[in-house]
């Protein structure tokens, strides 16, 4: 046994009792020693870290203060790092100890106990902090916490361990280091920073300690009750399972949910739900409210309310305490912190509450706020929105509840500048990719600074701040789309005079099949035609069209050329044949130089055509021609065609005559998916799934539905995907096709929140809290 190991025993930390041979309690036993050494492991590589971080910093300090603190920092890290170590132990073996026990700590959310000398601002950003590392692990690996979660409850053969609440989980390890630097003595801008350093660096290294424990538990047959993940990006999900349930007949799927194979395209909702109308739903349910969760209070149990500008106050400390998180944020990981905010409004609340005696909300104040944070739980969860800008405008969630706690007519009227600017950012979002380090991501930087001037100058009643906000963002984005307009026309003429060659190619192709078919000609006249005077024939098409008389000359050569040359003409219509040789030599030389066959090779073949021409009028009908043969392009024989190509053609005419069946919507094989696909929109936006695991964004372009052609583009207008119906289908039938919604993200979310709260029971007013 390692010595990091061997410790853990010494000290005591590791669980000992009467069961320790048994196998459950020995795979716990050494589950707990290999993730302490692991954790111990990390934490001292945290410090060093840490330690040279703010050497570094103490270095480039602008005067002597703030030297002071950096070196400060630096000794309270020295001194109590073993203390930490130990501590942490200490927390996670007792999380061990109820393992063993099967028994749920009780006071899990309720052991962090912040230094009580903090003021409030300094709590909330404390908060905000702890809130952003347990997030930042859920965003991170949902799929590993899960499984090691439920591998947990089938071994241990319990229910109610969860991510949050497994000894690795979010809210163990956070609380577990928040309790342990407790010790140390330090101003909290250090403090914040120790909370982000721990943050990095966990999130960065974690991963191993989770694999490993997730391997000891499979190795044992503890399987988890879920299907193996894929490997999508996950966002937070409160509400996925209410809220993907309305969209099942639909292709507008989360990333969660299968595509249905049926494929039936639904109507967004236009969002027209009223706050009473929802307000109502509210109040039938309510074990959703605040002043049931927060305050035990029973539904139309009378109390003193707090009041507005109480209420206010809170939430100003809270929008203060985001714009100074958002302005601290690294911009090399913009947008990956999720702050919890109806947690940290709900602790908040309880404060205001205890130092003004009052026992409830007003139920107006409680619907809004209640209303405002299940919208963009939904938000959060909404897959049409990239994961970093929801993250992103998951912040607006303050001044939206103040704003809507001041006028309740923002929450009707769909044309509030707040519901406009809110959609412009939502519908801005969607065609959002993370950009390579070495492009500037405009759009995002755009969005965050919309945010961040909200945050930062948001007063109630400052509606002037929307529109301002509003007209500025949309003059970025039309700059942006006719950016994007001019090299997404580029790709779409070029894909245009793609398919009409192919069509023009396709068209020449049946015309000399069709015109060959059956006909006697000589090896040397099948060359030609199938190289230059094919070339010729596509060229004219392709340039003056098929009403032109060029095009009508071309063709006529041909005809004249094939007819000349059978020997039943030369003989039965010998007048027109002999006037007609002539003029046909001097026509045919001129279509093979329009395309500037070389001038040696078509003396030879008019010297040859000429011999032909001889013969025939010295032989009989019934006298074969030396080196002739007759073409049968159905023979499947090869060698028969026209140079081994006719049949190309032929088989062209068929697959195109079957792909036409298979469209055809009163046949049995097509589907719902199909008719789905085939009749998307241009600029429908869609999320694939790519070959080498990247997961893109992009907008249909193009589809020509005579090539089976379709091109998708990024919102810069780049050429992103290239291909065809049964492609798509395909795609879309293993999930890697994913259609999404350009509907305003609080439309959709009110609309979610309505039918989430139709699903639910109401519970009756004289139900106990």
């Amino acid at each position: 046994m390692p010595s990091s190991d061997q410790s853990s025993f010494i000290k005591g930390y590791s669980v000992r009792n009467e069961r320790a041979n048994r196998d459950k309690d020995a795979l716990l036993i050494s589950m707990q020693s290999r993730i302490l050494s692991s954790l111990s492991d990390l934490l001292t590589r945290l410090f060093n870290k840490m330690d040279d971080a703010f050497f570094d910093m103490a270095q480039h300090a602008t005067n002597n203060n703030e030297q002071s603190q950096y070196f400060d920092a630096m000794r309270e890290l020295r001194l109590h790092a073993r203390d930490v170590d130990n501590h942490l132990r200490k927390e996670l073996a007792y999380q061990f100890a109820l393992l063993h026990k099967r028994q749920k700590d009780s006071q899990l959310n309720k052991r962090v106990d912040l230094d009580l000398t903090l003021v409030d601002k300094e709590r909330v950003e404390v908060d905000v902090a702890l809130a952003n590392i347990r997030n930042k692990i859920k965003t991170q690996y949902p799929d590993l916490l899960l499984h090691i979660s439920q591998r947990l409850n089938r071994y241990l053969e319990v229910d109610w361990l969860d991510e949050s609440n497994i000894p690795l989980g979010t809210q163990t390890l956070v609380n577990a280091f928040s309790n342990a630097i407790d010790k140390f003595d330090m101003p909290l801008k250090i403090r914040l920073m120790v909370f982000k350093y721990f943050e990095r660096f966990l999130v960065d290294h974690l991963r191993t300690i989770l694999v490993d424990t997730n391997k000891m538990l499979a190795d044992v047959g503890a399987d988890p009750q879920v299907k193996p993940p894929r490997a999508r990006p996950h966002h937070r999900s409160h509400a996925n399972a209410s809220s993907s349930a309305s969209g099942q007949d639909s292709l507008i799927k989360s990333s969660d949910d299968r595509i249905n194979k049926q494929g039936n395209l639904t109507e967004a909702s236009s969002g027209t739900h009223t706050f009473e109308q929802v307000s109502a739903l509210l109040s039938q349910r309510f074990s959703k409210s605040l002043n049931h969760r927060l305050f035990k209070v029973k539904a139309n149990q009378l109390g003193p309310e707090l009041k507005m500008p109480d209420l206010m106050t809170v939430l100003a400390k809270l929008q203060e305490a985001q714009a100074s998180s958002l302005q601290d944020e690294d911009t090399a990981h913009i947008g990956d912190d999720y702050q919890d905010m109806i947690l940290l409004l709900e602790h908040q609340l309880a404060i205001k509450v205890r130092e003004r005696g009052v026992r409830k909300l007003s139920q107006a104040d409680d619907n809004v706020i209640s209303l405002v944070s299940m919208i963009f739980e939904f938000v959060l969860d909404d897959h049409n929105i990239p994961p970093e800008i929801s993250l992103l405008l998951g912040r607006l969630q303050i001044p939206i509840i103040k704003i809507a706690l001041a006028d309740r007519g923002f929450l009707n009227e769909n044309n509030h500048p707040a519901r406009r600017l809110l959609k412009k950012l939502s519908q801005a979002a969607i065609g959002w990719e993370k950009e390579s380090v070495l492009q500037r991501d405009l759009l995002m930087e755009e969005i965050r600074n919309v945010v961040s001037r909200v945050l930062n100058e948001y007063e109630v009643g400052n509606m002037e701040l929307f529109t301002s906000l509003e007209k500025s963002f949309s003059k970025f984005m039309e700059d942006e789309e006719r950016r994007a307009r001019d090299a997404e026309n580029q790709i779409v003429q070029i894909a245009q005079n793609q398919s009409r060659q192919e069509m023009i190619r396709s068209m020449v192709n049946q015309l000399i099949v069709d015109r060959l078919q059956g006909k006697i000609l000589h090896a040397d006249v099948i060359e030609i035609i199938d190289g230059p005077w094919r070339e010729a024939m596509q060229n004219t098409l392709l340039r003056y069209g098929r009403d032109s008389e060029q095009w009508k000359s071309t063709l006529s050569t041909l005809d004249e050329l094939i007819w000349s040359i059978q020997p039943q003409h030369a003989t039965a219509e010998r007048p027109r044949w002999i006037k007609l040789v002539p003029e046909l030599l001097k026509q045919t030389c001129t279509v093979l130089e329009s395309v500037s066959h070389p001038k040696a090779e078509i003396d030879q073949f008019l010297a040859t055509l000429w011999d032909i021409h001889s013969q025939l009028m010295q032989s009989s009908a019934a006298t074969p021609l030396s080196n002739s043969r007759t073409i049968d392009n159905t023979a499947s024989e090869p060698g028969n065609g026209l140079s081994g190509q006719s049949a190309n053609p032929l088989r062209h005419k068929i697959k195109s005559a079957q792909r036409k069946a298979l469209l055809n919507p009163e046949s049995d094989e097509i589907t719902e998916i199909r008719h789905a696909l085939l009749n998307l929109p241009p600029g429908q936006w869609v999320e694939v799934y790519t070959l080498d695991g990247k997961i893109r964004r992009c907008k249909l372009a193009y589809h020509d539905p005579g090539s089976d052609r379709f091109i998708f583009v990024s919102r810069r207008g780049n050429k992103v995907l290239e291909t065809n119906i049964d492609s798509l289908i395909q795609m879309a039938e293993s999930e890697d096709l994913l259609l999404l919604e350009e509907v305003s993200m609080w439309d959709r979310a009110i609309s979610q929140v309505v039918g989430h709260l139709n699903a639910e029971e109401p519970v009756s007013e004289n139900d106990p809290a």
